[in-house]
């Protein structure tokens, strides 16, 4: 099973608050860096060699799906997972899966040997890799957060890393011929049943036909040995994070690269589109081995994981990495649960969060511990750090902003310090329109009403991204509450409070005052542009979001079709904006400025005149 789709809503998850093994290794390195990525929202720009990894890896897995006994070493590329709409795979819809319509080739062209099944390998490398490189560099483009150029990415080296692990596999292939096929080959030859989630092969989950490649009796051929000994891994056609694992609690989440078990145990395989040198070896390591924990927790922690392997594509060598104990395994779960209690079950101020990189590693090629393994300057991290110039560990200035106002068009604007955006109100008015309250399964509260005192009145919905679980059972129409932590915004001239688990709705005491009238709903920031999230595209994306920083933190800026300015196509990172006449709004945590009617956009600095990020 190395797929658990999970339900976080269900478990009081929030989805998009669960640990990773990115997220973890991010905290090991520096909290501070933690803090600054995942809550300011400060993600450094994609660079170019990322196009390298998603190639090579994609193209590797086509290969593996390939059969030598359905595809000819030179046809197109004839695979072609079926999806549902969400982007995840069919698999109970017999009648869409490619292979078990495709004719055997003739046995003449079936692999005979080691030599003869690489060879078709190899071939069918060259078949898919163009296809699967042009994706990557697609992939790449569309993400306005990128640095580089596409020419700083080699092709050549993309394809030779695919190379090498091709041949890796063929090592595992070999292994497994030479061991008979494991203790499910027999049962592999006589068809049946095929799992809850089979390697990919272009058949369905239900087929209970004999493989076109088993033969009847007599040792495993190599051909046999391709099918058996394939991995699962994530289908190439599949949508992203469509076949990921979640924690039977729900609030951890990863996913595998290749996971064998031809052997009637589990090899968890990391694909590594590089050589192995550097501080990241380190972070590989400790990723393998929460996969492992990973696995264990939702196996009924059964001691199945055999090896954990990290292969490094740049060398064409493997990794082995030691497997964790079982009370290695115990204090993970602990561990983990205490870190997602702290940093994602509720929200840690940057205090708790402290600027102390953990040393700097250094590794040879194939992921070998350098002669010096660790840097003697403690802060040896921070000298490389791209959130250097934003961090008090670092002494790397930026020039950034912290205005108070600023002229322009003739006008005077007050300026908010971006830390010093106020997202949350608390407000007093009297009930009216109530619906619900409805109490859900979770222990959350669905309601809505308009809160009114005197001529001044305010809608109360819940959130897109929660509902409260505090509302008071008295609620009634006529009531006076108290409502705290909303968050504000106007829509079409109305006062909107939307409330989230964060929000709470309470019996107001008699003197108890926070008029509707005093709720701030707009604001003017300036900031440098740290990255540019989202441009229209045409097709998908309506809408330009960036995040900029100032000396005192960051927000989002978002604007969504006819109100995105015409200065935004001109806006790039490093830039130093203003936002005028925005409307205070939060999404996920973060504070954001909204361009609606009457926002503007102005460009103070080119990114040219300050120093680089």
């Amino acid at each position: 099973m190395p797929v658990r789709i999970g339900d976080p809503e269900a478990a009081g998850v929030n989805p998009f608050r669960r640990l990773s093994a990115s997220q973890v290794n991010t905290w090991n390195s520096c909290n501070r860096l933690w803090y600054y990525t995942y809550m300011e929202r400060l993600k450094s720009p994609l660079p170019p060699q990322i196009i390298r990894g998603n190639a090579a890896e994609e193209c590797v897995c086509r290969v593996l799906r390939d059969s030598p006994v359905l595809i000819s070493a030179d046809s197109p590329d004839g695979m072609k997972s079926p999806l549902l709409d969400d982007g995840s795979l069919e698999y109970d819809n017999q009648m869409a899966w490619p292979s078990p319509a495709m004719l055997e080739l003739p046995e003449e062209q079936w692999p005979e040997d080691r030599k003869t099944l690489e060879s078709w390998a190899m071939s069918r490398v060259d078949v898919h890799f163009d296809s699967c490189w042009d994706a990557a560099v697609a992939d790449w483009e569309s993400s306005p957060n990128r640095s580089g150029s596409v020419a700083d990415a080699d092709p050549e080296e993309a394809l030779e890393m695919v190379r090498a692990g091709i041949r890796m596999h063929l090592d595992q292939v070999e292994t497994c011929l030479k061991a008979g096929g494991g203790p499910k080959f027999s049962e592999w030859r006589a068809g049946g049943m095929r799992g809850q989630w089979p390697a990919p092969d272009g058949f369905p989950r239900v087929w209970i036909e004999r493989h076109p490649a088993a033969r009847d009796s007599g040792d495993i051929t190599w051909f046999e040995a391709w099918e058996v000994a394939r991995p699962w891994f994530v289908d190439p056609d599949a949508g992203q994070w469509k076949q990921t694992t979640s924690h039977p609690e729900e609030w951890f989440q990863g996913e595998y690269d290749m996971v064998y078990d031809w052997t009637g145990a589990i090899r968890i395989v990391d694909l590594k589109a590089s050589i192995g040198r550097g501080d990241r070896s380190g972070s590989y390591i400790d990723q393998l081995r929460l996969y492992c924990w990973l696995w264990w927790e939702t196996h009924g922690r059964a001691d199945e994981v055999e090896a954990l392997e990290i292969w490094y594509l740049g060398t064409g060598s493997v990794k082995d990495v030691p497997r964790p104990t079982q009370d290695e395994l115990l204090g993970l779960t602990e561990e983990l649960e205490a870190l997602y209690g702290r940093i994602h079950a509720r929200d840690p101020a940057i205090d708790e969060c402290p600027p102390e990189p953990a040393p700097l590693r250094y590794f040879d090629e194939g992921g070998v511990p350098s002669q010096t393994p660790i840097d003697p300057d403690p802060r040896a991290r921070c000298r490389r750090c791209e959130l250097r110039g934003v961090c008090e560990g670092s002494e790397h200035d930026l020039e950034l902003p912290l205005e108070r106002s600023i002229e322009r068009f003739g006008h005077n604007w007050p300026v908010t310090p971006l830390g010093e955006i106020v997202t949350r109100v608390d407000v007093v008015g009297e009930v009216s329109g109530l619906r619900g309250p409805n109490l859900a399964a979770d222990g959350s509260v669905e309601l809505s009403f308009i809160l009114q005192e005197g001529y001044d009145r305010a809608k109360v919905r819940p959130s897109r991204y929660g509902t409260p679980r505090q509302v008071t059972r008295s609620i009634t129409n006529g009531s006076r509450v108290r409502i705290e932590d909303a968050m504000a915004s106007v829509w079409k001239g109305e006062v909107v409070l939307d409330l989230d688990d964060k929000s709470s709705v309470a019996i107001a005491d008699e003197s108890d005052s926070a008029p509707i009238v005093d709720i701030e709903t707009k604001v003017n920031a300036i900031g440098r542009v740290w990255s540019v999230n989202a441009f229209p595209d045409g097709e998908g994306v309506t809408r330009w979001s960036v995040t900029m920083v100032d000396q005192t933190g960051s927000a989002g800026v978002v604007a969504f079709r006819q109100f995105i300015p015409l200065a935004a196509a001109g806006v790039t990172r490093g830039d130093e904006i203003a936002i005028l006449n925005g409307e205070i709004g939060e999404f996920n945590g973060q504070p954001q400025v909204r361009i609606g009617p009457g926002g503007r956009l102005v460009i103070l600095r080119d990114s040219s005149e300050v120093p680089e990020f």
